[in-house]
């Protein structure tokens, strides 16, 4: 925290704004803890001892790119369908307030009205992207007062939400990555008079697994800086430092993607804590701003922390998931059981049934989440995998009855958007035999924490032992040096891996993060545990190798866990239809909501003819939405692309994934690197349900002009 901190204020910051965690505070419902790593008046101590301001973010919901977005799992203990989450929901909002009252109790004596550094606290995060209830946005105000925090109040929120659920009482503040006199303007329209702040202003963007790895150019970002300071705003850089999100902490976004472990976020504080490019960027344009007196007084930048190089030749051992005293459930369950009815919140489930004599066919898991390996009788038949519609394996008929296992991965609850009304785990009915509902489960739990991983029993590898998916290996080695560090995953397919019993995270072949950062204070001299839960089976037996520096943009298609799919683009029958919709944008970044009589349908095309711009040809889309009779966005959780015309994924990602994901701040684009494909461009989408619906809004991409659609037609069948 130290050296980060440093770091900040050298490079001409006056203010950290960190995030809360609710779950990372709140593990077990009423269980609070705020001890070492999660001793955040410590954290604000030494922001003070550093000489920076703090501006505390305690959520309940934060977002970040954090799993459930800092939600905790147990909320959905008595089943998803019987809480509503970021709303006045008492099943929600009582444990919300509660864990307010308990931060206070930790931070409210080290406000600025105490002595302290903490200049503000936000109330919630971004609502506008997902509601418009004043009174709840009401309700934790009242609850932060209540609480002990005097200190203003504020809320931040996109350019173009700003007015959903603003209350008069919090002061507001806007969040862009681009165009900041645009997002000034906007905030003008909620706060008349008064100082303008960006609350996130992004100078990368983060990683999902599968997609390229994000940059932003630095003169873009100086660009917009140089801009807000000389017009006298002030900014948060969302991330000055992302670090990693370590262990299970990595979030998702919906449609099922989710986030690297890596939070690198291409930001001038690399995730081990160096200066980048734009680090000194960044401290030359501060000092423009600075008095004499206030350049002369910018310390030096702190020593980079120490990096090593390693390379271990030698045998591990193994250790099968220990199952004999993991039962979550009492009595067999006819289906399935989420795994957080089951009790448990992370890690992973073993679903256990018996198939009869002479049973077999095709095993179906419509509703999985997320990943799973299926086993025969402690025989890996194959994989499931919830990014695809086809979830299923083969079950060979055997003449003696045997255990079916399904071992199901956790890969993190939805952290935006109405889809984490949706953001239960586990294996979720039905599960089918040849369309026959298999019945009879019980579920072990793997929760892959400290306790566990102790009662996981040793041995030599057997020949060909090391190729059992869901297998744990185990390195026990002495580093020369105890120096930070970067595990090098290149070519295993799936898993996670523990140092000193420190969870540093996931890794997954297919990239872009290749590497895994390992903080220097986790080793120890002597020897070192270096556990890996290899989930596909493909982790080496004999070395592993740590690197001095990152790999953060390779991507391994041949490393997944099930060969991906071509993008199969299905005909479409637009000539034989009657578009719902047509008409022209208007050349702006603003979001247009095109509204029609109320149609049902299970499938979508948004057909784009040309853009503006200098090049017709190019086209892109921030987010495409579909909304009810009452105008609330519908869920995405289910939605998967059947014709994308085109995308860009070798230059950036411009994946069509992206123009459903409920970020605006990235997007669909057109291929470009090897030609500028023809216009008219199309995106499909099977809705993976008939459903009704009354309007499109349509984003354009927020950064840059190219691609801002001119005219378009929009289909439903």
């Amino acid at each position: 925290w130290r050296h980060r901190l440093q770091m900040c204020k050298a490079m001409g910051l006056n203010t950290v704004c960190a995030y809360l965690f609710w779950n990372y505070h709140e593990m077990e419902r009423g269980q609070f803890n705020f001890k070492k790593s999660r001793d955040v008046a410590e954290f604000c101590r030494i922001a003070q001892e550093e000489g920076l301001w703090v501006i505390v973010r305690p959520g309940p919901y934060s977002c970040a790119e954090w799993e459930f977005g800092g939600l905790p799992w147990w909320l959905l203990d008595k089943g998803a369908e019987n809480v509503r989450v970021r709303t006045r929901d008492a099943a929600y909002l009582e444990p919300a307030k509660a864990y307010i009252r308990r931060v206070a109790e930790e931070l409210k004596d080290l406000q600025i009205t105490h002595g302290g550094p903490i200049l503000m606290v936000q109330d919630e995060n971004e609502y506008g992207f997902f509601g418009d209830d004043g009174e709840y946005i009401r309700e934790l105000y009242s609850a932060m007062r209540e609480a002990g925090f005097d200190v203003p109040i504020f809320t931040c929120n996109p350019a173009y939400h700003l007015k959903k659920g603003a209350i008069p009482e919090t002061f507001k503040v806007v969040n862009f990555g681009a165009n900041p006199e645009n997002g000034f303007k906007r905030l003008r329209e909620v706060l008349p008079e008064g100082p303008l702040m960006c609350g996130e202003y992004y100078p990368a963007w983060f990683d999902s697994w599968g997609q390229r790895h994000h940059t932003k150019p630095a003169q873009k970002m100086l660009r917009d800086l140089d801009w807000m300071l000389a017009n006298g705003g002030s900014f948060s850089l969302y991330m000055a430092h992302g670090g990693t999100s370590f262990g299970e902490w990595a979030g998702c976004n919906s449609p099922f993607a989710p986030q690297t472990s890596s939070y690198d976020y291409e930001a001038p504080i690399s995730e081990q804590g160096r200066a980048t490019p734009k680090f000194y960027a960044l401290r030359e344009l501060f000092k423009k701003y600075m008095t004499p007196d206030e350049a002369a007084a910018l310390p030096e930048i702190p020593a980079p922390l120490p990096v090593a190089a390693a390379s271990f030749s030698q045998r591990c051992e193994i250790a099968p998931l220990a199952l004999s005293s993991a039962k979550l459930n009492k009595e067999p369950a006819k289906e399935p059981v989420a795994m957080e009815i089951l009790g448990q919140g992370y890690g992973a489930v073993v679903y256990q049934t018996v198939l009869g004599a002479g049973q077999g066919g095709l095993l179906r898991a419509p509703n999985l989440r997320d990943q799973a390996a299926v086993f025969a009788n402690g025989e890996c038949l194959g994989f499931l995998d919830r990014r695809y519609p086809k979830r299923s394996v083969e079950i060979p008929c055997a003449e003696a009855p045997r255990s079916i296992a399904i071992v199901v991965q956790h890969m993190s609850r939805y952290n935006f958007g109405e889809a984490m009304n949706h953001a239960a785990k586990g294996l979720l009915p039905p599960v089918t035999l040849d369309g026959a509902p298999l019945e009879g489960w019980n579920a072990f739990g793997a929760p892959l924490d400290r306790k566990y991983l102790k009662r996981l029993a040793w041995s030599a590898p057997k020949p060909d032992s090391g190729d059992t998916p869901c297998t744990f290996k185990r390195y026990r080695v002495q580093f020369e040096t105890l120096a930070d560090t970067f595990l090098d995953v290149r070519g295993w397919k799936k898993g996670e891996v523990f140092v000193n019993g420190h969870n540093i995270g996931r890794f997954w072949g297919i990239g872009p993060t290749q590497t895994m950062f390992v903080p220097g204070c986790w080793l120890r001299e002597g020897l070192n545990d270096i556990i890996i839960w290899d989930f596909a089976g493909n982790v080496p037996l004999d070395g592993i190798k740590f690197g001095a520096e990152p790999v953060l943009d390779e991507l391994h298609r041949s490393c997944d866990i099930i060969p991906p799919p071509e993008r199969e683009n299905e005909p479409l029958p637009l000539d034989t239809l009657q578009p719902v919709a047509e008409g022209e944008f208007p050349d702006q970044i603003a979001a247009e909501t095109v509204e029609f009589k109320p149609v049902k349908a299970r499938r979508i095309a948004f057909q784009m003819l040309d853009a503006w711009g200098k090049d017709a040809r190019i086209a892109a889309v921030g987010e495409l939405e579909l909304l009810d009779e009452a105008h609330k966005s519908i869920s995405h959780d289910n939605w998967r692309f059947i014709h994308v015309s085109s995308e860009e994924t070798q230059r950036e990602d411009g994946a069509a994934e992206n123009a459903i994901d409920g970020q605006i701040s990235n997007f669909w684009h057109s291929r470009w690197s090897e030609d500028k494909a023809a216009a008219p461009h199309v995106l499909a989408i099977d809705l993976g349900k008939e459903i009704s619906f009354a309007a499109l809004r349509y984003t354009p991409r927020q950064v840059g002009e190219n691609g801002r659609i001119r005219r378009f037609r929009f289909f439903a069948w």
